[in-house]
């Protein structure tokens, strides 16, 4: 590590910006640091220490200008303000305007309306804009708008209500803007919108135009940041300009040069990711370096990307997509210096039927599985997800993607329309098969499965011990520390599984899905059974808010997914939950079997196609393990059709789960006529902790009813604000009438119950 102090000095600052931000961490990361730089030579001791102050001094400029825009709500904001235009962003929903307000203040503001033709980045803006709130998160896992809104340097997001411009001075944006837009016309006039919004994305880092299906398909298979312009792109795009520039029988020195400045006027083009720069810089570095006779190390090269990027900027050491690409990179080089396939004997590695299999299967396994390794802490503590098929979609569709990339690039630079037009075709059908290869591996249920989620200290240990795998076949101490590891690695999950076989518990957990219901039950012996999906009508809650929750909280599969009725506020998720998420069961009632609503039927259709079996439930049912049951107390299918199916709200399936001495009803849209025919069966339905049918509804909780559960507390599952003014009037008189307090998700977001044998924890997650 002597011959490497600028790696070295990277790992040195970040760990000090992690201290700073975490002191508690502060110990544990400097410490060994120190220890370690007692060791080296004083230029590499003064190569740190240049670098601290340097650190240090970012991180306090960093520290203002966070200032600056920390702590203000939308509401003092003003509205109507002054300002110039840094760049535009096209979006679906329209394009948004990232302005730099008179007063300091960066905001995003997005123009929904369709306009012949807008401003540009440089040009000064007046406007009246109407912000949007800015909310805590109401469901663990689910997008952070403040969070956002910080990484992103923006005071404020929102959309115009008018605006008026006026021609400004030039910018550099300006020029990149007009570029992206000629990239995208070029491409627009040979290929359809799909294949034209990849090749943006590929090529200028724009990918509003990537339909949310293909992007969804990428993200699943693991394979997101082949959409992401990142190294992959950069070195490709740098293969590319040095066959360019050779042609052209430049000297070597002058085509390096030339093919390095493009680069660094790509960084901006592409939106100046983090990964971009690293990607940048560890190909300037070498090349520089070779040129002026001082080839570099290709770890030294990464630390000088590492402190190119995080000394202006110390916020991204926290950003996902910094730290997956910095330890990618970190792992691919780790492998490399210890590839395995060098052992291999010289005459077979010289056989063609060797190098064939080394060069298109070995070799990308081997840095796809250095990759994961490596990103394997981040993705966890990040995502709670690995992709197991990345490697074969490493191994299949990245080539498609690059050949497709290629293609496009050639038709850009090709001066003949026939030309431009026969690559076009070229890039389209590559992009089309690595989209149709990507969503047949979408598809499958081991796409993406849910792992964590584990402390930091635990992914610190793992990251550690995978950084030592290389030298733990020769380096006693790192054979130690592995060693080590895995005895504490045992002695946590130990723990944890003594903790919860001796102290039994099950929780109930009502998700925040707005005008909707969901509701995820968790057994004992940490079976999971999710009794209704949120609507689909404004946005999709299996998707956005379900799933993510479900990945969150460390849940790998669902026991059974419970359709209380088929009304779209219960059933709309469904469809995503089945087609991403591991289902063993789909519960239904035997009215919903018959319901003709054809959303309905492409939820059962899409159950039927992942063969999970679907089983009707109504009174008698019992699902039952150790010191826990669910029992269905309605619908009764024994009584007549008429009034069984007649109404789907009447007929909602009504769940009693019971266990360690606990009871929790969970009631769906269940009507007054519902809870009658429950309260004629003479059912046990005593309990502590009710579910209010029909989102508080008037039609629902009769008194009758409330008095026979006789609940300590009521949930009522409904949207702020919404349309139908739930829950009632009458319905909260009721309530407080009997003295049962309770909570709405509208004002309390995601409710957490636990039932242990001696106690009932109740936890809003907005307090």
């Amino acid at each position: 590590m002597a011959g490497k102090p600028a790696l070295v000095s990277a790992l040195t600052l970040m760990a000090v910006y992690a201290s700073l931000d975490f002191p508690g961490y502060a110990p544990f990361l400097l410490i060994p640091i120190a220890v370690v730089a007692r060791t080296f030579h004083r230029s590499v001791q003064c190569a740190i220490l240049f670098t601290l102050v340097c650190g240090c001094v970012s991180h306090t400029a960093q520290a203002h200008r966070e200032h600056l825009h920390a702590g203000h709500e939308p509401s003092e904001i003003p509205a109507k303000a002054c300002g110039n235009i840094e760049s535009l962003l096209p979006r679906p929903s329209g394009t948004a305007f990232i302005v730099k307000a008179d007063s300091g203040y960066r905001l995003r503001i997005t123009e929904k309306r369709a306009f012949e033709s807008l401003p540009e980045p440089g040009d000064s803006i007046c406007f009246e804009a109407q912000w949007y709130p800015v909310t805590p998160p109401t469901v663990p896992g689910a997008f952070d708008t403040r969070e956002w809104l910080r990484s992103q340097g923006f005071a404020a997001y929102g959309k115009f209500r008018h605006w008026t411009s006026w021609h400004g001075k030039w910018t550099a944006e300006r020029s990149f803007y007009a570029f992206r837009q000629w990239i995208k016309r070029r491409f627009e006039a040979h290929l359809d919108p799909a294949e034209t919004g990849l090749l943006l994305g590929l090529l200028a880092g724009d990918r509003s135009g990537i339909p949310d299906a293909i992007r969804n398909d990428f993200q699943r298979t693991g394979l997101v940041h082949v959409l992401a312009i990142s190294g992959f792109h950069v070195v490709l795009l740098a293969g590319i300009l040095s066959v360019f520039l050779k042609a052209t029988r430049l000297p070597h020195k002058v085509a390096n040069l030339i093919a390095i400045a493009l680069l660094f006027v790509y960084v901006p083009v592409t939106g100046g990711s983090p990964a971009v720069k690293r990607a940048v810089l560890m190909f300037a570095i070498p090349q520089l370096g070779t040129m002026f006779g001082k080839p570099a190390n290709t770890f030294n090269s990464l630390g000088v990307a590492l402190l190119f990027i995080l000394l202006p900027d110390p916020s991204q050491l926290w950003n996902p997509g910094f730290q997956l690409s910095a330890t990618a990179t970190a792992g691919i080089l780790l492998g490399n210096s210890c590839n395995p396939f060098k052992s291999i004997p010289e005459g077979l590695r010289k056989s063609s039927l060797w190098k064939l299999t080394e060069g298109y299967v070995l070799s990308p396994t081997y840095v796809t599985l250095c990759a994961t390794l490596a990103t394997a802490p981040f993705l966890i503590h990040h995502f709670k997800t690995l992709s197991p098929l990345a490697w074969l979609g490493n191994i299949i569709i990245v080539p498609l993607v690059s050949w497709g990339m290629q293609a496009g690039l050639f038709a850009l630079l090709s001066p003949i329309e026939s030309l431009c037009d026969t690559f076009c075709a070229a890039a389209g059908f590559f992009l089309r098969m690595a989209s149709f290869l990507t969503r047949l591996l979408s598809d499958s249920s081991g796409a993406a499965i849910t792992v964590g989620p584990f402390s930091p200290a635990i992914l610190l240990l793992l990251g550690a011990l995978f950084a030592l795998l290389p030298a733990i076949r020769k380096n006693a101490v790192a054979k130690k520390f592995g060693l080590l590891c895995l005895l504490l690695f045992s002695a946590i999950f130990c723990v944890q599984g003594y903790m919860q076989i001796s102290h039994p518990s099950w929780n109930l957990t009502l998700i925040d899905v707005g005008q909707g219901d969901s509701i995820l039950l968790t057994t004992p012996s940490g079976k999971h059974i999710l009794v209704d999906s949120g609507d689909r009508s404004k946005r999709d809650m299996g998707k956005d808010v379900i799933v993510p929750f479900l990945r969150h909280s460390g849940i790998q599969r669902l026991d059974a997914l419970v359709i209380t009725h088929p009304d779209l506020d219960h059933f709309g998720g469904a469809s995503s939950i089945l087609r991403t998420f591991p289902v063993k069961e789909l519960w239904i009632n035997e009215c919903s079997r018959t319901e003709a609503k054809a959303d309905w039927q492409k939820t059962i259709a899409t159950a039927a196609d992942r063969e999970i079996p679907i089983r009707d439930i109504g009174r008698g049912f019992t699902w039952r393990e150790h010191h826990f049951e669910i029992q269905a107390v309605h619908p009764n299918p024994k009584s007549t059709a008429g009034l069984k199916c007649s109404d789907a709200n009447q007929g909602s399936i009504t769940l009693r789960a019971h266990g360690l001495g606990h009871s929790a009803m969970l009631t769906g849209d269940l009507t007054a006529a519902g809870e009658k025919e429950i309260l004629a069966s003479d059912a046990n339905i005593r309990s502590d902790i009710l579910k209010l049918g029909h989102h508080g509804s008037k039609t629902s909780s009769s008194a009758p009813f409330l008095d026979a559960v006789a609940p300590q507390l009521a949930l009522i599952s409904s949207g702020r604000k919404n349309r139908f003014r739930h829950p009632s009037k009458q319905v909260i008189e009721r309530l407080d009438s009997l003295h049962i307090p309770y909570l709405n998700t509208a004002t309390s977001g995601t409710v957490f119950v636990t039932f242990s044998a001696d106690t009932v924890i109740v936890e809003p997650m907005l307090k």
